[in-house]
């Protein structure tokens, strides 16, 4: 029923109208405003950077995207549907989470936490089918993982982990990325790969990707589109026009140095 829903939204519209539309949208947590009238809307295929200070409510969007942060004020779409509807559609929706916490001496191996993200498919008290394994070794295959299945997931590198992660966020009928700094952390060489891989994920599978991060030389170079939030709405649009706004220190309430773009752009540098 829900595969029949997403296929109906996507072939109906044919990528013209959003896969995520907000409008007007406030949240709170524990009786406190953290979002407040926030609007903008995803197309089909985009790549959209998510930027703010600390405490501006990043992650409580993504989570209000999923249906995990309630939204009191506002409507929320996420392929047509209010976020509270999404069940059976919640596996054309890859989450990777800011922290994602295991003991790293627990032997749990590569293949095992990318099986993982096949629970919403399986049910409960189920096993997995053949295509489940099947989606799984794609997935691992896919972020260049193959030959590692057996491998503890504690033995890999950050940025093996990383992918691995990756990996279990795609091995659904993956249609949305949802990536809460997935690069934090990371050494140089680890985030290039990291970021080179998404962006080839991306074209192949045709994903939508919202990423939260605080690189902002990184979504300046990578992103279409750019939304920057600090409890409410600032900006959004294009790399250059966010990152090069005056607007930008008012969302952050502080001064920036600023580093010359390659393309002439400038954007602020975390102190």
């Amino acid at each position: 029923m829900g595969g029949c829903r997403v296929a109906e939204f996507f072939s109906a519209h044919d990528g013209a109208k959003p896969v995520i539309d907000l409008a007007g949208v406030w949240a709170e947590l524990d009786g406190r405003t953290v979002l407040e009238d926030i609007t903008f809307s995803l197309r089909s295929g985009i790549f959209l950077g998510l930027i703010g200070p600390n405490g501006a409510g990043k992650t409580t969007l993504i989570k209000v995207l999923l249906g995990l942060v309630k939204h009191t004020r506002g409507t929320v779409k996420v392929m047509g549907m209010d976020p509270r509807e999404l069940r059976h559609e919640l596996h054309h929706i890859g989450y990777m989470p800011q922290q994602v916490l295991f003991d790293p001496y627990f032997p749990l191996s590569v293949y095992d936490v990318v099986m993982m993200g096949r629970i919403c498919c399986i049910g409960t008290l189920r096993f997995p089918g053949r295509g489940d394994r099947e989606a799984v070794r794609e997935s691992i295959e896919a972020v260049g993982l193959a030959g590692l299945e057996k491998r503890p997931i504690g033995e890999l590198s950050g940025g093996q982990q990383k992918k691995a992660f990756l990996a279990r966020a795609l091995c659904l009928e993956t249609r949305i990325l949802l990536l809460d700094e997935p690069t934090a952390g990371l050494d140089f060489e680890a985030q290039e790969s990291f970021m080179d891989l998404l962006v080839r994920l991306r074209e192949e599978r045709g994903l939508s990707v919202v990423f939260v991060s605080h690189d902002v030389n990184v979504l300046a170079r990578f992103a279409d589109e750019i939304v920057c939030i600090n409890r409410t709405m600032h900006m959004h649009g294009r790399p250059s026009e966010v990152l090069g706004s005056e607007r930008l220190k008012e969302a952050y309430r502080c001064e920036f140095d600023f580093l010359a773009g390659t393309h002439g752009e400038s954007w602020p540098k975390e102190g």
